[in-house]
């Protein structure tokens, strides 16, 4: 992942004060925030978008506490079988004879489990790997909303863009109206013609208000990710218009083995392992063993006492677990390998599509949109002469600004496209 997630440490003494510690604690989460909320002003860009949701996302909470939870698991895993103090009297509170404590004999004894096969450091293992499957969960949780951040981030890229070819739009709709009145006052082109380019530059303006309105809305949107309903920052610094080249599609699919979605599943699989491994040691039974002190009351004597307890028949017992073991691993299997099929499939499809972006950006912004201009600027030197009408005029303008919208969506459409394909592939996420 090209993003590093800052984790702070407090170490420190046993007997630190608890007071503290929260006041310290409470400090520097509080100094964090701010400084992230300093960062994202402004103008921003995308590894600082990045960060944030990484440092703030509340999504992300959680894992520090199941790794806790897991990491107490363990301790108690590692825990070798308690000793047991045990203690018996016989032959007490009868009838006749032994109406009280007058033939009590009394047994004093100790007694343990001593753990067959491995089953101590089967166990750990097991709570290791679940350890190892909860940080494969929290990369891929990680990785997804970066993702989100990355395409939240050209939303509001490409809306900034729409935002600018809308003012465009108006100024080019003001500068129609400031060349027909002249011609009409002189008697050159009919009041009509004012009429329709003044209802231009009003639906114009409402299109420019529009497109502020989606600007705001898709900030909003980006903020939200770092848990910020509010967004402190005023743009986002990007090249949008800018595209790279697809890239050859082997190279995509050598790094698919590091896509998350897919270490999730080694991540299962060696946890399956691990808990086929704890199947196995229930094979061997486990020893029980006690020893202690016994007093004879009949000669006033005492006696050492020692027992063994040894289970039969365990390893019919622990065949069901094992057998239970062996498929759930053979499962994760199948399930790993129809998963790389299914996004090697979809790489290729989304590469497809990014070579189409491309291509559609390169033509629109080497060949079209220079054409459109030069013709735009000379129908509107035209009108003026009176040689072009106000529908010719009209039409060109609005090809033009069509070319222009056209290409600001193509290149949104390239830039998501490829953070897809670097979300599915296992590469850098870089937005471009």
């Amino acid at each position: 992942m090209s993003e590093a997630l800052l984790v702070l440490t407090i170490c420190g003494r046993k007997t630190v004060n608890l007071k503290y510690l929260v006041v310290v604690t409470c400090v520097m989460i509080a100094s964090a925030t701010c400084n992230a909320q300093e960062m994202l002003s402004g103008t921003i860009t995308l590894r600082d978008a990045l960060t944030a949701t990484l440092s703030m996302n509340p999504r992300l909470r959680s894992f520090p506490l199941r790794n806790e939870a897991l990491l107490g698991e363990k301790e108690i895993a590692d825990l070798k079988p308690p000793f047991m103090l045990g203690a018996e009297v016989e032959d007490a509170l009868g009838t006749g004879d032994i109406r009280d404590f007058t033939g009590a004999e009394a047994t004093l004894r100790l007694s343990s489990v001593i753990e067959m096969g491995g089953k101590r450091a089967a166990r750990v293992g097991t709570v290791n790997r679940r350890i190892d499957v909860l940080n494969a969960e929290q990369r891929v949780v990680e990785l997804d909303l970066l993702v989100e951040v990355v395409r939240r981030f050209i939303d509001v890229a490409v809306t900034q863009e729409q935002v600018a070819l809308q003012t465009l739009s108006t100024v080019i709709a003001q500068q129609t109206v400031d060349l027909i009145e002249p011609l009409v006052t002189a008697g050159q082109a009919p009041q009509l013609e004012t009429d329709r380019a003044q209802a231009a530059l009003l639906r114009a303006q409402l299109a420019e208000q529009a497109a502020y309105a989606r600007l705001g809305s898709a900030r909003i949107r980006l903020a939200s990710m770092w848990a910020r309903n509010t967004p402190q920052f005023d743009a986002v610094s990007s090249n949008i218009l800018t595209v790279e080249q697809a890239g050859s599609i082997e190279s995509l699919l050598a790094e698919l083995a590091s896509n998350p979605d897919i270490e999730i599943f080694a991540a299962e699989s060696r946890l399956l392992e691990a808990e086929l491994r704890l199947a196995q040691t229930r094979q061997e039974g486990d020893i029980q063993w006690s020893a202690g002190i016994r007093h004879l009351k009949e000669f006033d004597d005492s006696g050492f006492a020692f027992g063994v307890t040894i289970p039969l028949f365990n390893k019919a017992r622990a065949s069901g677990a094992e057998r239970s073991a062996r498929a759930n691993l053979q499962e994760v299997e199948v399930r790993q390998l129809t998963a790389l099929n299914a996004i090697e499939g979809e790489i290729r499809s989304l590469h497809r599509a990014l070579q189409q972006a491309i291509a559609e950006v390169n033509t629109l912004q080497l060949q079209v949109i220079p054409v459109l201009q030069d013709v735009q600027q000379q129908t509107l030197q035209a009108y003026g002469a009176g040689t072009y009408s106000y529908v010719e005029l009209i039409t060109a303008q609005q090809e033009f600004l069509d070319a222009q919208l056209s290409l600001i969506s193509s290149a949104g459409n390239a830039h998501r496209i490829r953070a897809e394909i670097e979300r599915l592939s296992g590469l850098p996420l870089t937005g471009q």
